[in-house]
């Protein structure tokens, strides 16, 4: 079985913990001296480097440049950041999928019914993820039968 997608970005902000963890030691600093020299808290340097918070993109910055990284635990945090987006433009994707799978099986069961007749009147982007959809309009006769009076 396969690990989802909340495990994987989990794992890799521990991994990018670690990272934050191990250079801070290898430059000889304490959690409270790289909370100095940072601006941040303390407790949000040992949340960060037991991958239990992710602070935000200034956080990553602020250390990258205290421990002279040249940049590298911003980039771990912005490949973070793009796993997240990555993960959440596939869910709005499939909640799309299943939205459209749900409306055709309603349209196919008005066909069944008689004289249901539809008919794509634009395409739009999604809201959640951007990509084109067709938006279909459907017309289902009213019974207009005496015991279909209310």
């Amino acid at each position: 079985m396969g690990v989802s997608h909340p495990e994987a970005i989990a794992v890799m902000l521990r991994d990018l913990g670690r990272q934050l963890g191990a250079l801070r030691r290898g430059a000889g600093l304490t959690q409270q001296d790289l909370a100095s020299l940072t601006g941040f808290s303390r407790t949000t340097v040992s949340l960060a480097e037991i991958g239990r918070q992710s602070p935000a993109r200034e956080f990553w910055a602020a250390c990258d440049t205290a421990l002279r990284t040249g940049g590298a635990l911003t980039t771990g945090f912005d490949q973070i950041e793009a796993a997240r987006e990555a993960g959440q433009r596939a869910v709005a994707r499939a909640a799309q999928e299943a939205r459209e799978a749900r409306a055709l099986a309603e349209f196919e069961t008005a066909q069944h019914r008689g004289g249901a007749s539809a008919g794509v009147t634009g395409i739009q982007g999604c809201p959640h993820c951007g990509r084109p959809v067709a938006v279909i309009t459907t017309l289902v006769p009213q019974d207009d039968s005496p015991s279909a009076a209310p």
